[in-house]
């Protein structure tokens, strides 16, 4: 008896130390989300897909994810960062070759990047009185756009502007005078394309237009206010005001360029300087640029100016957004009316919203 209870001890130490050495082998962590951009309170899937590939089971298996604070339930549990800080704790058991789905809706409120890194894992061994750990390092983006500026004062300032250009626009397109074509950017309008220089050509050209026919935009977007206290909330503001301004343009059917001397996080190439345009395409360019922006600046407010002064196209109208309501700005306003032509629509941040 005593022979049959230490050989069972000794088969037990060995199951438990290969156990607690392998336990991890061949299991695998992943995480997917089924957005890249969304919008701010907008539900997206989160999901953690778990796979254990060998015969062996794992009898304890608690699942730490690294995840946004920001994070809030669809059904209104909450935030994760309420719970668990920048942590969400999972405890499963797996079974051999079994693959587990953990799937959430979730939502992030406020415009911004934010990452998904992985999970670090405590797993048990086979008689569940240690356990071993191990980090699954990951990252995925998601990029929250800036909120709808929410003010009716910025819709009647738009509609006003955009009014007057809008009938101008619509009595010089009929006749237009075209004067050459260029190559398809994708970003003009699909009716410019020429199907029959297209064909010609092999490629997709569009029309190009007198100067004088085809009206556009340039929005400008000034960053630079390092020195105010109130820095963010200002900012924030701006990149609302800016949305707010393209969707118009786009409702409108007004071509548009965006320049600005603010940075963004991320891989999206020259994002300073989006050309002209118009379309969903173009508009969701500038709106994933806005939700990547950060706070800082690549050049200061003047020399912004007098940059985008000295290549100001005359006869093209012009919309300068600014956190706030200064002597550059205001000069910068008069200069830009009196290279272009044409009105200048300033919208500064702490006046629109004071």
């Amino acid at each position: 008896m005593i022979l049959l209870i230490a050989v069972f001890a000794v088969v037990l130490y060995y199951a438990e130390k290969y156990s607690l050495k392998h336990v991890l082998d061949q299991v695998t962590f992943c995480t997917s989300l089924d957005k890249v951009v969304v919008e701010p309170g907008e539900v997206f899937s989160w999901s953690m897909t778990i796979r254990n590939g060998k015969r062996m089971m794992v009898p304890y298996l608690r699942l730490r994810e690294h995840v946004p604070e920001e994070l809030v339930f669809a059904d209104g549990s909450g935030k994760v960062g309420e719970k668990w800080y920048s942590w969400l704790v999972s405890t499963l058991y797996l079974g051999r070759h079994q693959k587990v789905v953990l799937k959430r809706e979730v939502s992030i409120p406020k415009r911004g990047r934010y990452f998904f890194h992985g999970a670090s894992v405590d797993a048990g061994d086979f008689l569940g009185i240690r356990s071993v750990t191990d980090t699954y390092s990951e990252m995925h983006e998601i990029v929250v756009k800036p909120q709808r500026y929410p003010l009716s004062e910025l819709t009647e300032l738009l509609g006003g502007y955009l009014g007057e250009n809008s009938v101008r626009k619509s009595l010089m397109e009929d006749p237009i005078e075209i004067i050459g074509f260029r190559e398809y950017t994708g970003r003009e309008p699909f009716r410019t394309i020429s199907w029959t220089q297209s064909a010609r050509y092999s490629r997709l050209l569009v029309k190009q237009y007198e100067n004088t026919t085809e009206f556009s935009c340039t929005v400008l977007l000034n960053t630079d206010c390092s020195k105010q206290m109130n820095q963010g909330t200002l900012l924030e503001q701006c990149f609302s005001i800016v949305r707010s301004v393209c969707e118009m343009l786009e409702k409108q059917k007004i071509s548009y360029d965006f320049r600005t001397n603010g940075c963004i996080a991320g891989p999206m190439g020259d994002w300073n300087h989006i050309r002209d345009g118009l379309g969903v395409s173009h508009l969701e360019a500038v709106l994933e640029g806005l939700g990547r922006m950060t706070y800082d600046t690549r050049e200061s407010e003047a020399d912004f100016w007098e940059k985008e002064i000295r290549i100001a196209q005359n006869n093209k109208s012009i919309i300068l957004v600014t956190p706030t309501d200064g002597e550059t700005a205001r000069a910068a306003a008069a200069r830009f009316e009196k290279k272009s032509q044409k009105k200048v629509l300033l919208l500064c941040a702490d006046t629109i919203c004071s």
